[in-house]
């Protein structure tokens, strides 16, 4: 399937619509997690998300989505659980729109704390959240899966890193 917007450069913050994500919205989310993600959600993970009523979002553009987040709130705090944008739109920005749509959400929210947990190997993820003012606090030993692509059964292991912002 290709992508209509591989094609479209640049897209304005005008064009760019935050939005609760829709069960009409799932095929071309997991469609982006699958072609971004190392260890992508299934679809069912995005489903119960939805039902759980967390907070879901997409960025859409063009009346198509490009980029998603999903988070948790628990009391006073809110975790990032998932934070994508589409491959072909990455590095242009949509990153930076959907940190600024979380914290808006978690000051609605009256959120103390945001929190995320980011591969170690991620550096330009862990910029981004350096850029919006998260520091890390912890790292988590063999938190994130690795896939084998070699057919074998054994299953490598990432550490993940433990950031938290709690100045709002």
């Amino acid at each position: 399937m290709s992508d209509e917007l591989d094609k479209i450069y640049p897209l304005t913050e005008s064009e760019l619509i935050a939005r609760d994500m829709r069960d009409d919205d799932l095929t071309r989310v997991v469609s982006i997690e699958c072609s971004a993600q190392v260890s992508p959600w299934s679809r069912l993970s995005f489903e119960e998300s939805l039902n759980k009523k967390n907070l879901c979002r997409v960025i859409e553009a063009r009346e198509q989505v490009v980029a998603y987040h999903v988070c948790s709130a628990v009391l006073d705090e809110l975790h990032i659980l998932n934070l994508v944008t589409a491959k072909p739109q990455q590095g242009i920005g949509l990153g930076h729109r959907l940190m600024q749509d979380i914290l808006e959400h978690a000051d609605a929210l009256n959120s103390r704390k945001v929190f995320l947990e980011v591969r170690e190997s991620n550096s330009v993820a862990q910029n981004l959240y350096l850029k919006w003012q998260f520091r890390q606090i912890a790292l988590r030993k063999d938190y994130y899966r690795i896939p084998n692509t070699q057919g074998a059964n054994d299953q490598s292991r990432e550490n993940a890193l433990v950031f938290v912002r709690d100045d709002f």
